[in-house]
């Protein structure tokens, strides 16, 4: 099994380069998050957002696992499928996909909760999405919640409408504003609807057994490193383990059977939410590094934080993840910067550091900047790595040496063949 992971702050571009891999596999497993992850891809013209289903719809012959750790939002679900229908209707999705009967549901009244801490001065303002993704995840470690495989019980109709009754009278009592309970059920039954049409299985058997026979397998995570519950700048964070070995846990794979180890980063960062962000920018650099780098929630459509890249922090991820080899994006929305800012060292408390994550914000974080010679070129149209402008072949080396992990993979653009294996 091989894994793909995010290294910064997620909108790294993993969804295009799962998409265009995605061939080589028979199997791409989702191991954590739900409807908040979103990953953007072109198929014939058209650019789709994947909430919570894999990177591999789009190919045929893949199998699409939505695992155990996944949260899954029913009402998401089914307008996913049905929006993927509408640009692919010759094509059999349910087919290709399968979910884990053990993975937890999100329930409306979820996002309601999401909405009410978010905006209210009782709770810490975290700068989420507000799709219900850490009331589902903190049900299920109250064990209070449902799950896939629950909605064949023949209770399940009777459980979920206790459920979601409980939490909506607790919600107009705090005053959140929602629609009417009745809409809120119907809409979660049709939702659940949707669900039955799609195998719901024991995916860590079928996936153990598939590795057993040959079957090549690659576990897809969402959102990114430093979002990580445990390893990011908490309270900023997201509610799932987004770092590799989550995979194993939330897949139930044995980390024995891991082979290749992807991790993507852009060329400069990014994040959505609150937090630490050594690097960040802002003013008019910023804006013009927004416009052109396109740096919008692919499903929120907020305006994302950016800043320059981050070795130290970088190192961190590659350091979680174990990474083997990396695929870089957006060097193209560098193209016409006579010099390339990037972090090399932080100095905090008087000292040279490089290679951390600040988890404070109290601490005094002052970036330490080397300036490469930049490319004034458009490279889009380059498929093989020879070709490059000789700047962004040294910009690329003195990463792989302050790195220590190869870049093997380039992205020269967004549409899916926009790619260059640097390997070749």
């Amino acid at each position: 099994m091989d894994i793909l992971i995010g290294l910064q702050w997620g909108d790294e571009g993993k969804g295009k380069f799962i998409d265009l891999i995605g061939s080589d596999y028979d199997i791409i497993a989702r191991f954590n998050g739900g409807a908040n992850a979103g990953h953007s891809i072109y198929y014939q013209g058209n650019k789709v957002t994947l909430k919570l289903l894999p990177s591999g719809i789009f190919s045929s012959h893949v199998k699409n696992i939505i695992g155990t750790g996944v949260v899954v939002d029913p009402i998401a679900f089914k307008a996913e499928i049905e929006e993927l229908a509408h640009i692919m209707p010759d094509q059999d999705l349910v087919d290709r996909i399968l979910i884990s009967q053990k993975a937890h549901l999100v329930l409306p009244t979820h996002r309601y909760w999401d909405i009410y801490m978010e905006q209210s001065p009782l709770y810490r303002t975290i700068g989420t999405t507000k799709n219900g993704i850490a009331p589902s995840y903190s049900n299920k470690i109250l064990r209070q919640n449902l799950r896939v495989g629950d909605i064949h019980s023949d209770s399940f109709n009777t459980d979920a409408y206790q459920i979601l009754n409980r939490q909506y009278n607790e919600l107009q009592l705090l005053g959140q504003e929602m629609p009417a309970f009745e809409e809120l059920y119907h809409d979660f039954i049709q939702g659940c609807a949707s669900l039955k049409q799609v195998p719901i299985i024991d995916t860590e058997i079928f996936l153990n057994k598939a590795i057993q026979d040959g079957k090549k397998v690659l576990a897809e995570g969402a959102q990114a490193t430093l979002l990580d519950i445990d390893h990011g700048n908490y309270p900023y964070v997201t509610s799932s383990n987004t770092i590799a070995s989550a995979a194993c846990v939330s897949l139930g794979v044995s980390p024995k059977l891991v082979d290749k180890i992807y991790g993507v980063t852009k060329a400069y960062c990014t994040r959505v939410g609150n937090g630490i962000f050594p690097t960040e920018i802002t003013g008019q650099a910023a804006n013009d590094l927004r416009e052109k780098g396109a740096e919008f929630g692919s499903n929120t459509k907020r305006p994302r934080r950016v800043g320059w890249l981050d070795l130290p922090a970088l190192k961190y991820a590659i350091m979680l993840n174990g990474v083997t080899q990396l695929v870089l994006t957006k060097a193209d929305i560098l193209n016409e910067m006579a010099a390339i800012p990037v972090c090399t060292h932080y100095e905090i408390d008087e000292q040279k550091i490089s290679l951390a994550f600040p988890q404070s914000a109290e601490q005094e974080i002052k970036p330490i900047w080397k300036y490469l010679k930049g490319w004034n070129t458009d490279f889009s149209n380059i498929k093989q790595a020879n070709l490059l402008p000789e700047t962004l072949g040294a910009f690329i080396s003195f990463l792989e040496e302050e790195l220590q992990v190869p870049i093997k993979y380039l992205s020269t653009g967004p549409q899916r063949e926009e790619l260059i294996n640097l390997a070749k």
